[in-house]
């Protein structure tokens, strides 16, 4: 199977490159809402929560209208840099896992909205809080986003559960049913 050329390659500043994607991920999320059905899923692979993805992923949440979402994060380092600043790993309802082997180094941060809709980033031992990375985007592409699904369930596979954080808030309602996938995002923190 063939992956099409990039749709768009570019290279840009960590701040460009934040707001770029927050706004890439709102606009996949609004076509999945409008879309039949109106929830879907979110998959990524991240360095850490520092990385601008990680940041936009949280950013675009805080902004979406109600919509059940299942979100999936790989993170490849768990170390925080300022514990002061949110964090995706902040918000309730979101499962985390930790890749721990460090083979996979040099697979690519991706980010996967919906059925169409793929990001990939620059690989994983880069930092990239330090240099300015690539960036593809592909939206409406069912074969990218197909690789990109079967990649990240690989990869999930091997990765080990990450336990949430102690301080994530719960709405009432999750407690008393014992699971957030079915409330609104905007329950959920």
């Amino acid at each position: 199977m063939r992956i099409s050329s990039p749709s768009r390659l570019m290279t840009m500043s960590r701040t460009d490159k934040e707001t770029r994607l927050k706004d890439f991920i709102v606009e996949s999320l609004t076509a999945l809402a409008e879309g039949p059905g109106g929830n879907g899923s979110i998959s990524m692979l991240v360095r850490s929560v520092d990385s601008p993805a990680a940041r936009a992923l949280s950013a675009a949440l805080a902004e979406l209208p109600l919509l059940p979402l299942d979100i999936r994060v790989i993170l490849a380092d768990t170390r925080i840099e300022d514990a002061t600043l949110p964090s995706l790993r902040d918000n309730a309802g979101i499962e985390f896992r930790l890749l721990t082997d460090p083979r996979f180094g040099a697979s690519h941060e991706q980010l996967v909205v919906g059925r169409t809709h793929v990001w990939i980033g620059d690989c994983l031992r880069r930092d990239p809080n330090k240099r300015d990375a690539f960036e593809l985007y592909h939206k409406a592409d069912p074969v990218a986003r197909k690789c990109a699904a079967v990649s990240f369930e690989n990869l999930w596979s091997r990765a080990k559960t990450l336990m949430p954080l102690k301080g994530a808030a719960l709405a009432p309602e999750m407690i008393a049913t014992g699971n957030a996938s079915g409330f609104p995002w905007s329950h959920r923190q």
